[in-house]
């Protein structure tokens, strides 16, 4: 086996032991030899990899980011995609309030900003067509920005448990609102065009 697929699975394998012992405590009260004990490693297999448990939780982060974006190209619908998400960092909560915790509201948007706008453009983009609106690049900037912020305001308020309507719920919300935003974009190409 290849060295960069060893280490790359031990990474792993410490990965999901701090997310297992995230359901448990706080980051802050996480320590380097009770994730050794759940994976099977010695404390030094951890040090080779990593510098401490903020270390790993940061490489740990990374790793999520790019799982969320493989994630959402799994999903021909926009309302497929918002499901997951929605159930993903539902079933990963406390990793998600750590982080939230950890780096805040800019921390979470760092790690799911790139998920969020691409499943923002994909929304816009299926209602834009369906509506027959052709968005100049500055309106498309401008109103997948707003859905981004408002998704993302959404997903926070999900996994800090302060939204406790159903993925369904959500879906539907953030449905309606873009059709309302490519209904509004339509109209407004009709009257421009007279």
């Amino acid at each position: 086996m290849p060295a960069d697929a060893a280490e790359n699975r031990t990474k792993q394998r410490l990965s999901r032991a701090l997310k297992e012992l995230l359901r448990k405590k706080p980051l802050d009260q996480i320590r380097v030899r009770e994730l050794t004990e759940l994976c099977g490693l010695r404390r030094q297999s951890f040090y080779y990899h990593f510098k401490d448990v903020y270390d790993l939780f940061d490489w740990s982060v990374r790793q999520e980011r790019e799982l969320l974006l493989r994630r959402q190209d799994e999903f021909l619908t926009f309302q497929g995609a918002v499901w997951d998400l929605l159930d993903y960092t539902a079933e990963n909560r406390p990793y998600y309030v750590a982080f939230w915790k950890h780096q805040g509201h800019q921390g979470l948007r760092h790690i799911l900003g790139d998920a969020v706008e691409g499943l923002s453009a994909k929304t816009m983009a299926y209602y834009c067509v369906r509506g027959g609106a052709k968005l100049e690049e500055r309106e498309t900037q401008i109103r997948l920005q707003c859905g981004a912020s408002i998704l993302l305001a959404l997903l926070e308020a999900w996994i800090c448990e302060d939204l406790d309507q159903s993925p369904e719920t959500i879906s539907a919300t953030l449905e309606e609102w873009a059709q309302q935003a490519a209904l509004g974009a339509a109209w407004e190409r009709m009257e421009q065009s007279g």
